[in-house]
């Protein structure tokens, strides 16, 4: 590989704050209300141009929410609710949301409640960091690069870009280094779902699941027609059976390629809070490792391609897509699992399956190991019973290189198992609330290490969402 050398450049100095957030999505999201609440000077980089990340830019335009959490998450549901007059939030614990109309109330709670400073377009370019402790990122933008200062800095990136150009430790994927295939999702709109739920109910045999699947998403006609009439979650999957019969019935249709990529999921597809719009989550990337730049591109074009077959299909096939059409397609990948930040303590799939408490907690969660195959084939699903919950513990939040640094979201500290159960937006934004609530107490008690956290002070402060 052949080299350049980049002379050094006179950087200028942007900002100073008490927390530097890299990243706009769910979890900084969190993190960002939480800190301004609690009236610390928060700065935060966003390489999109709307906060939410995977719930906005990746559509993943539904928020898997416990009835125990009670934090930021659950509020942006109420205030959604509000301004559109519904009432989706008691669909918990799978909530559809308008990624749309959730861009804006993020502006409103993050930028002008909270009062972050946000840069959108924004990217982590570099870091100054010495004696275990960051000074400055480097941030790139239209402006070209310019430097932030903070007491503390949060890593919400979901790929742990800040944390990677500290240089802190971190693990990728499963034993073989890949993670949970990513999946790019997109919305379809001016479909006629009575019509295809009517179809369902008069051929049961041609609709039926063959995939594994969440108990709660085993919804039958009857259900999802009621759940759709009452503000609640719809699921339909898999359509297996109908794909290999129109397959046959129509030789050249799809091309092999198309096919194999269609039956990696079936079609999956959920309601949305406007009666007529579906969001499709069928594509599946596989063998995906999440760092580097040419696989992602890849894996986007490979998005696409599937996208416009599976759309090809549904509207040639399925019953009440006859006159639907594509409203978006997701403007980041919807991707699962990259760079796992080491933290003091690494969260296990044995701490999920045990239901483990920890007496350092700083959140809750409810969902159990969910692994989509390297390989794209199939969804490892392990439920945990009504009722049972773990914690995750304060120790995982902070970067074991480090005395300055969170990291929140998919990023943190936890093992390829663990990570598929404790991803979900909530959980996310819960994470960045709780990372944004340490910060602040820290930065008012005039600390500098986040090991030197008060954890029963801050666990009061957090019941919202423990």
């Amino acid at each position: 590989m052949e080299y350049v050398n980049w002379s050094e450049k006179k950087i200028p100095i942007v900002g100073s704050c008490d927390l530097f957030i890299a990243g706009g999505g769910c979890a900084g999201a969190g993190a960002a209300i939480a800190a301004g609440r609690s009236g610390i000077k928060t700065f935060a980089a966003e390489r999109m141009f709307a906060l939410g990340g995977t719930m906005t830019c990746a559509l993943m335009s539904k928020i898997a929410i416990s009835s125990s959490n009670h934090g930021i998450a659950e509020e942006l549901i109420k205030r959604l609710d509000a301004y559109q007059k519904s009432n989706f939030l008691a669909s918990r614990h799978e909530v559809p949301i308008d990624p749309e109309l959730c861009k804006w109330m993020l502006d409103r709670m993050v930028i002008e409640e909270a009062g972050t400073e946000v840069r959108f377009g924004t990217t982590i370019c570099d870091v100054i960091a010495s004696n275990r402790k960051i000074e400055y990122v480097i941030i790139d933008s239209i402006n070209g690069f310019e430097a932030v200062k903070a007491d503390y800095f949060a890593d919400c990136t979901g790929d742990g870009q800040l944390s990677f150009k500290a240089g802190a430790s971190y693990s990728i994927g499963n034993d073989e280094g890949y993670g949970s295939s990513p999946s790019l999702l997109f919305r379809i709109a001016n479909v006629d779902i009575e019509k295809l739920i009517s179809e369902m109910e008069t051929h049961p045999d041609t609709y039926a699941s063959e995939r594994n699947t969440y108990s709660n998403h085993k919804l039958s006609p009857r259900q999802n027609r009621e759940n759709i009439a009452n503000d609640k979650y719809a699921h339909f999957a898999d359509f297996v059976s109908l794909i290999r019969q129109k397959v046959k019935e129509n030789p050249g249709f799809l091309t092999e390629w198309e096919l194999e990529k269609i039956l990696q999921r079936g079609i999956i597809f959920m309601n949305q809070p406007q009666g007529t719009h579906v969001l499709v989550n069928s594509t599946r990337i596989p063998y995906f490792k999440g760092n580097d730049n040419k696989e992602l591109s890849d894996a986007m074009v490979s998005g696409r391609k599937q996208i416009e077959a599976t759309f090809r299909f549904m509207k040639a096939f399925i019953p009440g897509f006859e006159k639907a059409f594509i409203m978006d397609t997701a403007s980041m990948l919807g991707i699962r699992e990259s760079r796992r930040i080491t933290g003091d303590y690494v969260f296990t799939d044995e701490d999920v399956n045990s239901c483990r408490k920890f007496d350092d907690a700083v959140v809750s969660n409810f969902g159990g190991v969910e692994i989509h195959a390297a390989n794209g084939q199939g969804t490892k699903i392990n439920e945990l019973g009504k009722g049972d919950f773990y914690n995750v513990p304060y120790r995982s939040i902070i970067a074991k290189d480090f005395d300055n640094l969170y990291v929140a979201g998919r990023c943190f500290s936890a093992n390829h198992a663990a990570l598929s159960a404790a991803r979900n937006i909530a959980y996310c934004m819960a994470l960045g609330q709780a990372t944004g609530s340490a910060a602040a107490q820290l930065v008012h008690r005039g600390k500098k290490n986040v090991r030197e956290i008060e954890i029963k002070a801050l666990q009061k402060e957090l019941v919202s969402i423990m």
